[in-house]
């Protein structure tokens, strides 16, 4: 559905383009066909224009866009495994050499005598303020600072981590990946990942296009143009357009290529 919103899309961008041009270019020009012509090549000219624009735009924000990928299938991967704390110690004995390891968090023992408590919450649920009491139950008086690494969290668990007597650090995926995983030069390896969607490709869209759904549309589209015919007097880009979509149908309707016969029963 992603797929065939970014075609209507695109399509519909053209369209635009093309409509603004001509109604432009036909005040300027009387001949119908030289202004049609003109307004093609315009809107060909301005499309790619746009297109390079936005394709530079993407590729200065490519980076950012992987990093967010690896930093969810990161968490992914952590959230399934069973031995998590084993990577967070890892992690922090990298820097620290007196980490002890407890069924839910780490405490880190520095040298002024000081400890960091690191308690990663490894499941899909929102930091939410009950969460977070929950939490504090637990590392009370452990520590006088706590990292809570989260998949997300609500704003006003901020404001309210701050009404109490211990450093709270709370850290959503993306944070954790930025302040933690690159500072420390540590990556949880990716066992799992979300699947990503595939690219359209030409034949898809061929695919799409020649379905034997759009048969009828495309007849339609050609008996209205004929229709027209009685009214006004037909002109080559109107019969060359009724032609094409008449053996669009013609092939929509009996090229079995891009009709896949669906088993009604399955089981």
């Amino acid at each position: 559905m992603r797929k065939i919103n970014f075609i209507f899309q695109e399509v519909l961008k053209v369209f635009l383009i093309f409509l603004i041009s001509f109604i432009w270019l036909r005040y300027f020009i009387r001949q119908l066909v030289l202004s049609m012509v003109i307004s093609a090549i315009l809107t060909t000219l301005i499309y790619l224009i746009l297109f390079f624009i936005k394709r530079k735009k993407k590729n200065k924000e490519g980076l950012k866009i992987k990093e967010k990928e690896e930093a969810e299938n990161m968490f992914l991967s952590l959230a399934c495994d069973n031995n998590k704390m084993d990577f967070f110690l890892k992690l922090a004995s990298s820097k620290h050499k007196n980490v002890k390891k407890f069924s839910k968090f780490l405490i880190i023992s520095h040298e002024n005598n000081t400890k960091t408590l690191l308690f990663p919450k490894m499941d899909f649920e929102p930091l939410t303020i009950p969460n977070f009491v929950d939490i504090y139950k637990k590392v009370q008086g452990k520590a006088e600072k706590v990292v809570i690494l989260c998949h997300s969290y609500d704003k006003e668990v901020l404001s309210f981590s701050k009404h109490f007597g211990i450093c709270f650090l709370i850290f959503d995926r993306f944070e954790t990946y930025e302040r933690l995983y690159k500072y420390y030069d540590i990556f949880p390896e990716i066992k799992e990942s979300y699947k990503k969607d595939k690219m359209l490709t030409f034949k898809d869209f061929i695919a799409f296009s020649f379905n034997k759904k759009r048969a009828k549309g495309y007849l339609l589209s050609a008996f209205l143009l004929a229709l027209s015919a009685i009214f006004v007097r037909t002109t080559i880009y109107y019969t060359i357009v009724a032609t094409l979509l008449v053996v669009f149908a013609i092939i929509s309707q009996f090229n079995t290529k891009f009709n896949f016969k669906e088993d009604k029963e399955i089981l």
